[in-house]
C-alpha cells in the first residue's frame, strides 16, 4: 500500500512542485523566496496549528470519497454531505445548551455523522432501488443541502443575523472542541479535540476497509456485482451501505468544521469546496487512509503557504494552480501504467501463442 501511495503522489507532486517553480520565477520571484517562506511555517507552532485545522476537513471528506471509489461508487456529493452534517450537528449542539457538556458533544457529532451518511444513503438507495446513476444524485444534492442551510439557519438557529447562527459553545463560552493540552502546544484555540477525532476517522477506514470481512464485501460488491450476488452477498444492501458510510465520514468533518474552528453554522450563498477537493485529496491518496491523510496534509498545507506568499509578491492563485497541476499528473500517470500494463500484457499474450 506504501509503495502504491509512493509512487501514486509523490513523482506527480514533484512535478507539479517543479513547474510551480518555474512560474515563480517567471513572475520575478525565486524559489528561495518560497522556501524562506516555508521555514517560517514550519518554525512556528501557531502556523503549524494553522495547517492541521485547514487539514482536517480535508481528511473527512478525502475518507469520504475514498470509501465511495473503493466501493465502486463516485461520491461526488461530499460537499452536501459536509454541509448538512455540520448543520445538525449545530442545531444539536445549540438546542441542548445547558446540559452536560460530554452528552452535547457527542450528540452533535453523532448527529453530524447519521445526517451525512442519510444524506448519501439517499443516492446509494436510489443507484441500487432503480440504477440511477449516484453522481448526478450526489451533484443534484448538494444543491439541495446548499439551499437547505440557508433556510435552516434564520429559521432555527439564528444569531446576530440570517447568515450566521448562535455559537457552538456551553455556556461559558467554551467551544466543545476546545482541548487546553492541543491549545499549549501550539498556542492556538482554533485547533482541538477534532484533531484526535478525525486521526480517529482514518484509523476506523483502514480497520473497516482492510481488516474487516464487511470491508471485503463491500469492495467486492464494488468490484463485479454479478459475482457477488451470485455467491450470495446482498448487493442492494452494500451498496446503499457503501453510501451511507462514505457519507458519514463527511458528515463528521462538518460537525469538526462548525463546531471546531468556526464556531457557528454559516448559511454561505456558495460552496465552501472541502467536499470537491475532498476528490483530490482520495485521488492522490489513492483511496486509501493513509494516502487520504497525507494528501490532506499537502493541500492544508498549500492552504496556509498561500496568503503568506502573497506577502513576497506571488499571486494566492499560485496554489491552486499546484493543486490542479497535481491532479492532472495523478490522473496522467494513471493514464500511462495502465497503457504499460496493457502494452506488457499484450507482449505476453504474443508470446504465448508463439
Amino acid at each position: 500500500m506504501l509503495k502504491k501511495i509512493l509512487t501514486n503522489a509523490v513523482l506527480p507532486i514533484l512535478a507539479s512542485f517543479i513547474i510551480g517553480a518555474i512560474l515563480i520565477s517567471a513572475i520575478g520571484a525565486t524559489p528561495g523566496d518560497v522556501l524562506n517562506v516555508v521555514g517560517a511555517i514550519f518554525s512556528d507552532s501557531n502556523s503549524i496549528a494553522e495547517i492541521f485545522v485547514s487539514t482536517i476537513p480535508l481528511i473527512c471528506t478525502g475518507l469520504s470519497v475514498a470509501f465511495a471509489f473503493r466501493t465502486g461508487l463516485f461520491n461526488i456529493g461530499a460537499e452536501g454531505q459536509f454541509i448538512m452534517g455540520g448543520l445538525f450537528a449545530g442545531i444539536v449542539a445549540i438546542k441542548m445548551q445547558g446540559m452536560n457538556f460530554y452528552l452535547v458533544l457527542v450528540a452533535a457529532i453523532l448527529a453530524g455523522i447519521i445526517v451525512g451518511g442519510v444524506w448519501a444513503g439517499i443516492a446509494g438507495y436510489l443507484k441500487a432501488r432503480f440504477n440511477i446513476s449516484e453522481v448526478v444524485v450526489t451533484i443534484m444534492l448538494n444543491y439541495t443541502a446548499l439551499y437547505f442551510v440557508q433556510f435552516a439557519v434564520p429559521k432555527f438557529i439564528r444569531g446576530t443575523n440570517d447568515i450566521i447562527s448562535k455559537p457552538i459553545a456551553d455556556d461559558t463560552g467554551v467551544g466543545y472542541l476546545h482541548n487546553s493540552l492541543i491549545e499549549g502546544i501550539f498556542n492556538n484555540y482554533r485547533l482541538g479535540t477534532d484533531l484526535f477525532l478525525a486521526i480517529i476517522g482514518v484509523i476506523i477506514f483502514y480497520i473497516v476497509m482492510e481488516k474487516t470481512v464487511f470491508g471485503y464485501e463491500l469492495r467486492s460488491v464494488g468490484f463485479n456485482p454479478n459475482a457477488s450476488k451470485f455467491v450470495g452477498m446482498k448487493v442492494n444492501r452494500n451498496t446503499v451501505l457503501s453510501m451511507a458510510i462514505s457519507g458519514a465520514f463527511a458528515g463528521l468533518g462538518g460537525a469538526l468544521y462548525n463546531m471546531g474552528p468556526v464556531g457557528q453554522v454559516v448559511a454561505g450563498s456558495t460552496f465552501q469546496g472541502f467536499g470537491y477537493m475532498g476528490i483530490a485529496v482520495a485521488l492522490i491518496g489513492a483511496n486509501t487512509a493513509l494516502g487520504s491523510l497525507l494528501g490532506a496534509l499537502l493541500f492544508g498545507f498549500l492552504g496556509v503557504l498561500t496568503p503568506q506568499l502573497s506577502f513576497i509578491g506571488i499571486p494566492k492563485d499560485i496554489a491552486n494552480i499546484l493543486i490542479g497541476l497535481i491532479v492532472l499528473f495523478v490522473a496522467a500517470k494513471a493514464i500511462f501504467d495502465n497503457k504499460l500494463l496493457d502494452k506488457l500484457f499484450n507482449s505476453k499474450k504474443q508470446k504465448g501463442e508463439k
